[in-house]
């Protein structure tokens, strides 16, 4: 006899609304009509952030709103919920969330998707907790942009040499992917910043890279990393291999290497962790503490059977590499995995309702692109070496046709164009950052006056 399919939708509860949340949900929407569903996604932020292209949010050549896309307007056939998860009992089929209201809330669920990928990854370095800011989200990337602004504007005003040169030196610890993204954009804005002040007329910026391995930008290959360093190294930028940063108190960069740097800015890009928030969940974990799935993106147990109902995906997962030649090896926790494991749960999810088997996750790692800033970059798509103007292209192209949504990759596109024929935005908005702050002296300068008047 054939199987009667359940009216009765499962519950399908996605934890986390970045890369694998958005797609998830996504796809299971278009499943709606065949596998009902009551799909819900728990998220902190109000939107998901395309964290490649931040690099370019600092250099001002995207709009920060253009690298986020809307949770609740993506999503018209999902229910959005703001907030941290706080716990998850796999036995009792539970999260436990708290509210950005402040209430806590229990979630029943059929399945759940654990994907509430990685946080920045630090160390218990003196200073830094006061001193530094890491580069993971839209809201950081704006920080370091203005922050370059404001430092060569004081720069500009002050008249003591050590102060100056203070201002205008940078340092960046960990020189991987995003940290030599991030480094050329800002090395390049501050450049062009320091030009239309006459007073610094003369005076370069002092950027420092901070990296405790022997190369910077691993992900593109060794030829293209040695390559890499060396172009940063022409292009003034201060490269400190098997380095690392001892403490940074009182805003001086005191190096391994013995020098003590006195620094404006220091940004911590040393690489990403999985989410601590999985320590309140009963999940099997990994020797760097990502959860263990299978082939097919269930969470296992150590006996290899599936913990039903539960699946994981992008940086917090452990997923096996089954294609690589060299055994055992899973998969580098980047946005093309975490995509494509995105729209495979999408599909094996329903399936798993209607109790059909699902696919293992197969994938051959399509390259990486880098920019360095405009017109300058480097890219290993399937073994073929770009570098600079080409590299630049393919990273634009590439991001531009990944973009979640339509109307994202229009605004993107547009923004590029006015960067082309206009003239570099060079207005720090810093001021956003304490929005009360005139209002508020007003106030109290009118409450001082009405007390003197009084008295």
């Amino acid at each position: 006899m054939p199987r009667t399919r359940s009216r009765t939708p499962a519950k399908v509860l996605i934890l986390g609304g970045g890369y694998v949340g958005l797609y998830v949900a996504w796809g299971l929407e278009r499943h709606q009509p065949q596998t009902p569903m009551e799909i819900t996604v728990v998220e902190p932020r109000a939107y998901m952030t395309y964290q490649p292209l931040l690099p370019e949010v600092a250099g001002g050549h995207v709009d920060p709103r253009n690298v986020t896309v809307d949770l609740r307007q993506a999503l018209k056939y999902s229910t959005v919920l703001r907030g941290s998860v706080t716990g998850l009992d796999t036995a009792a089929k539970r999260a436990t969330v708290s509210l950005v209201s402040g209430e806590e809330q229990e979630l029943a669920y059929d399945h759940v998707v654990v994907a509430m990928g990685a946080v920045t990854r630090t160390f218990p370095t003196p200073g830094l907790a006061d001193s530094g800011i890491g580069f993971k989200t839209v809201e950081e990337a704006v920080w370091t942009r203005n922050r370059v602004l404001v430092n060569v504007a004081a720069a500009a005003a002050t008249d003591d040499p050590a102060e100056r040169a203070r201002l205008l030196t940078f340092v960046f610890v960990g020189g991987g992917y995003t940290g030599v993204e991030a480094l050329a954009e800002l090395s390049d804005l501050s450049k062009k910043a320091i030009a239309v002040y006459p007073e610094l007329r003369g005076e370069r910026p002092h950027w420092v890279l901070v990296e405790a391995l022997d190369r910077v930008a691993p992900e593109v290959g060794p030829e293209l990393s040695q390559w890499s360093l060396t172009e940063f190294r022409d292009r003034g930028i201060d490269v400190r291999l098997k380095t690392t940063l001892n403490s940074c108190e009182d805003q001086v960069a005191v190096l391994s290497d013995g020098d003590e740097i006195p620094f404006g800015m220091l940004v911590w890009t040393a690489g990403v962790q999985p989410n601590p928030v999985l320590d309140a969940f009963d999940v099997p974990r990994g020797p760097k503490s990502h959860i263990v799935a299978n082939s097919r993106l269930q969470v296992a147990r150590e006996d290899g059977s599936w913990i039903e109902g539960v699946w994981a995906a992008g940086d917090i997962a452990q997923v096996p590499d089954q294609m690589s030649p060299k055994q055992p090896a899973y998969y580098p926790p980047n946005a093309q995995n975490a995509v494509r494991q995105a729209g495979l749960l999408a599909e094996s999810i329903p399936k798993s309702i209607r109790g059909r088997k699902v696919r293992e996750y197969r994938h051959i790692n399509l390259g990486t692109v880098a920019s360095y800033g405009l017109l300058h970059g480097a890219a290993n798509i399937r073994g073929i070496q770009l570098k600079d103007t080409l590299a630049w292209l393919a990273h634009r192209g590439y991001h531009v046709a990944v973009m979640p949504t339509f109307d994202r990759k229009v605004r993107i596109l547009a923004g590029w164009v006015a960067d082309a024929i206009g003239r570099i935005d060079l207005t720090p908005t810093d001021d956003t950052e304490d929005p009360r702050r005139d209002f508020a002296e007003a106030a109290n300068a009118a409450a001082d006056a009405a007390a003197k008047k009084a008295a």
